[in-house]
């Protein structure tokens, strides 16, 4: 069985820690392939626009 992990003085499980973590790391890829995508919108539009 895995030691607990402290951190900021309180004492968590493992698990806990990973899955918040996983979480967290998900929400991020989300994040980057929303602002990815909107970058691309605004490119494919700008270049619309100036080719026209």
């Amino acid at each position: 069985m895995a030691a607990p992990l402290v951190t900021g003085g309180r004492v968590m499980a493992e698990p806990a820690v990973t899955d918040r973590a996983r979480r967290i790391r998900a929400k991020n890829r989300a994040l980057l392939i929303v602002l990815v995508g909107l970058v691309a919108l605004f490119y494919a539009i700008a270049m619309a626009r100036m080719g026209g």
